[in-house]
């Protein structure tokens, strides 16, 4: 099954090391900008349930502004020791200066 990407906002109107959350179809995803490169994941953290929309996002790695918990916007994987459940990741790409995401 092909996927189906919605298209969400310019580029450029995410700064570098920021990130936006969005609803597509009624999931929540929060669109990073790691230098340049647009990652998508769940909005919410896997440790207590916060939301990641304005944590730091340095070296492709954000972190819950809540408790600090990290994860790898690559793959969503964890880093640290207070949670093991990694992060959804959705599909993103740029067209014509547009990001997209496939929420499934």
């Amino acid at each position: 099954m092909a996927e189906h990407f919605h298209r969400l906002f310019a580029t450029d109107t995410l700064a570098p090391n920021a990130s936006k959350t969005v609803d597509v179809d009624g999931v929540q995803i929060l669109v990073c900008n790691a230098n340049g490169e647009f990652y998508a994941v769940q909005h919410m953290c896997t440790h207590q349930r916060a939301e990641l929309e304005g944590g730091r996002i340095r070296n492709c790695m954000i972190s819950c502004p809540l408790h600090g918990a990290r994860f790898d916007l690559r793959d969503g994987s964890t880093k640290g020791q207070l949670t093991n459940i990694p992060l959804k990741t959705y599909p993103v790409r740029v067209v014509d200066g547009f990001v997209e995401v496939a929420p499934a």
